[in-house]
């Protein structure tokens, strides 16, 4: 019987940098937060001042939405089963509160940290 050959994956990198300015990367983070009665998983993100942040947040249980304040950042509320992007630039270094605004979700729990590094 043939012996199976390996395989060489050829990866194509492109870099968005700028001439002259190779420690400012523009980087794309992308997550995927899964919201339920009442918490958010993951509820740590961390990425670095000046990325574009991608959140699909896709909602399990209950009727939630997503919003961090301080980057005008806010999905649509919306029901079990269902996703909703959103998708904005972490212009300032801290660490931020992201929440479900509906009702009393975020007094229960329903929080997580966004930290820009």
């Amino acid at each position: 019987s043939p012996e199976a050959q390996p395989t060489t994956a050829v990866v194509n990198e492109e870099s968005k940098e700028p001439a002259g300015e190779a420690m400012k990367e523009e980087t794309t983070k992308t997550f995927e937060v899964d919201g339920s009665n009442f918490k958010f998983a993951p509820n740590v993100l961390t990425v670095n001042e000046g990325d574009t942040v991608k959140i699909t947040f896709k909602n399990t249980q209950g009727f939630h939405n997503f919003l961090i304040d301080e980057f005008n950042a806010k999905s649509k509320t919306i029901q079990a089963s269902q996703t909703d992007e959103l998708t904005f630039v972490a212009s300032k270094k801290g660490t931020f509160q992201y929440y479900c605004g509906v009702g009393n979700h975020r007094a229960m729990g329903m929080v997580g940290t966004l930290t820009v590094k």
